[in-house]
Order: C-alpha cells, then structure tokens, then sequence
C-alpha cells in the first residue's frame, strides 16, 4: 500500500511539472526582457516545488563571480547586489565550472562545499543548482533554496534543468534579437551618413555643371560666328542634360538612380530650338536607372532631338518629334526610339559630331544603334541592357 502511495505520489509530481513546464515555455516565448523572464521564473519554480527561497545569478567572468539578478523570498537588498563565489568549494561556482547539476541534502555539514553567509542568513539547509547555457557556454546558474532538509530526485533536477534549458533559449532569442536591432540601427546610421555624404556631393556637382553653363553662356555671348554661337549652344545642352539628371537624383531616396521617365521629359521640355510649329512627345516606361547608364542615355536623346530639329523640318511647317522609352523584363533590356515625321535624314553625314557622340554613348550603354527609313521622317533606335 505504501509502494502505491508513492508511486501515486511521484505520478502527480511528474504530471505537476509537465504542466508547469508547458505554463513556462509559452511565458518564455513572449518578447520579454531578461530581469522580467527571470523574475518569472523564481517564482513559478518556487510555487511549483514549494521551496521558498530561489534565484538567478548570472556568472561575471571579468570578476570571477555570479551575481543574484533575480530570485524571490530574500531580505531587501539582495536582489541585484548580492554575489556568490564562482570557485569549486560553492555550490553555484562547482556548478558552472562542471556545467553540470549540483544537489547538496545538508549543505551545513558538507566539509566539500562552503555555505555563504546569505544561505546562512536565510535558514538554507538544501540546495540544488543547475546551469544556464547559451550556445554550449555557461551563462549562470538556477538554484533552489530550501529550509527544510531535502533529498532532490531526479525528477527535481530533470525538471530545474528543463527550466534552465528554456531560460537560456530565451536570453539566446533575446539577445540575437538585440544584436539584430544594434546591426539594423548601425546600417541605418551608415546609410543616413551615406546618403549625406553622396547628397552634398551631388550638391557640389550640380554647383560646378552651373558654374560650367555660365562661362559657356558668357562664351556664346561673345562668340563672333553663328556657327562658333551654335557649338557653344550644344555644349552648354550636354552639360545641362548632365545637370538635369543630378536634379532628378535629389527627387529620390535612392540617392543613387534616376527615375528615367521623369528625367527624359524633363530633358525634352528644355531643348528649346525656337521652332513653335514642331512639338515632342515622350512616351515611357516608369522605370529607375543608375545615374551612370541614365546620364549617357539623357545624352544621347538630346543629341537625337536636337538633330532632328536641326535637320528634319523647313521653316514654316509642322513636325512632330517622338521619344519613347521600353523596357522588356524577360530580356532585360531597354529600347530608346527617337523619330521624326520631316524629310528624312538621307544618307549617313560621316563625321558628324553628333551621330559620333550617339555611337560614344551607346558603347558605354555597351549597347548597339538601328536606324532605319520610315515612311517620312527618321527614325533611331538604341537597345542595350538595363542593368551591368
């Protein structure tokens, strides 16, 4: 009858610890910080076991201690002060040296470990204390206090080693989390000084593309010739379709692209021949672009539109010149169209600056340049990929 008590008895314990282990893990799964997880802790283990007395310490190897960071049923002041040795003559400190469980029955009466002065103040006879671990490193020590004589089990210890088992998974999340948070915080500062850096820099170039346009403006003022006024026309059109682009970037938080259908209408709108009677149109695909592929590609449109208000149309007579921009996702790759509805170009003029500059800029594209004879007019095209 005895035998059947105790068995009955054990039976309840292990189902009483089940639970309080199931109560714990969905505790610990919660985004909880460390001094509220422990805190919880000592006290489900101390209700759970019915000892009064229970606490965290965390091991401090720059001090060779363990300090009490939680626990429940000790004097004010020994929470978050209080310290135990971490040699092998202290419970905790063989504990963590071993990695291993330590139960001690008597603890007064053992000559093989040292009974601390707070166990002494406090009435501990028992204690047991399993360690901490994080990463296979030993983070600290559990232990469990008791007033009254008592024999730990196995199922005692299984079931504090469990609870330490769950404790050091939570500071592990707790802390990749905390290194998460430190790296995205870290990213963000060196993007913000990034960003800063790349955007006063923009700010100079865009200042010295100004500067430049003003002494070629200066220039032109003073050239002697149309043709000398009209070299220095299509050079101050480069420059400014340079300058264009760098506006185009302060529009982003990408410091670094240009949205290309926005920077190639704002690029026709400021190609100003003076001919009322032909109008452009720009037809594109939303699509961003690094600076360094949208600027050769702003160039070369200039040069197209340009051209064909040089040479497509006779005075007095309407025209239409059209821009268009596709891209293909499949292929990867990006098609510039510029046409006219004038007389046509006729045969290729070898030695144009401007058809050498369209063949400059779409080798740098490391693209390729179609040109065939519509109906009326001109037509060219550029393809080359989006991305290098």
């Amino acid at each position: 009858m005895t035998d059947v008590l105790s068995t009955e008895a054990a039976l309840t314990r292990v189902l009483k610890y089940q639970r309080a282990l199931a109560s714990l893990s969905r505790f610990a799964s919660e985004a909880l910080p460390p001094d509220r997880l422990m805190q919880h802790v000592c006290a489900h283990v101390s209700r759970v076991t019915h000892i009064r007395h229970t606490k965290v310490m965390r091991y401090r190897p720059a001090s060779g201690d363990l300090l009490v960071i939680a626990g429940v049923g000790w004097k004010a002041g020994v929470v978050g002060t209080a310290t135990l040795g971490a040699d092998s003559a202290s419970p905790p400190g063989r504990s963590i040296q071993t990695a291993a469980p330590v139960a001690i029955e008597d603890l007064p009466n053992d000559r093989e470990y040292r009974l601390s002065s707070l166990l002494r103040d406090h009435g501990v006879v028992s204690v047991v204390n399993v360690p901490v671990m994080i990463d296979g490193q030993t983070w600290g020590v559990l232990e469990v206090d008791s007033e009254e004589p008592r024999a730990f089990n196995s199922g005692d210890i299984e079931f504090l080693t469990t609870v330490a088992n769950i404790v050091g998974a939570a500071l592990a999340r707790y802390e990749a989390e905390q290194r998460g948070v430190q790296i995205a915080q870290q990213q963000a500062r060196a993007e913000a000084g990034w960003k800063t850096m790349v955007r006063e820099l923009q700010h100079r170039t865009k200042n010295n593309l100004q500067t430049i346009i003003s002494s070629l403006s200066l220039q032109r003022r003073q050239a002697d010739t149309p043709s000398s006024r009209d070299g220095f026309s299509n050079v101050i059109n480069r420059v400014y379709a340079i300058a264009l682009a760098h506006d185009q970037l302060s529009l982003k938080n990408d410091v670094s692209q240009v949205e290309f259908s926005a920077y190639l209408k704002s690029l026709c709108a400021n190609v100003d021949p003076h001919i009322e009677m032909v109008t452009v149109t720009v037809e594109a695909d939303s699509v961003t672009m690094p600076l360094d592929r949208a600027v050769p590609a702003g160039l070369i449109v200039n040069e197209l539109v340009t051209n064909a208000f040089k040479y497509a149309f006779d005075g007095g007579h309407e025209g239409l010149i059209r821009v268009i921009f596709t891209t293909n996702s499949d292929t990867g790759e990006a098609m510039l169209s510029v046409e006219d509805n004038g007389k046509g170009m006729g045969p290729t003029r070898e030695g144009g600056l401007g058809l050498t500059l369209v063949e400059a800029f779409t080798l740098q594209l490391a693209g390729r340049v179609e040109r065939d004879q519509p109906e009326k007019g001109t037509r060219t095209r550029i393809l080359f990929p989006l991305v290098m």
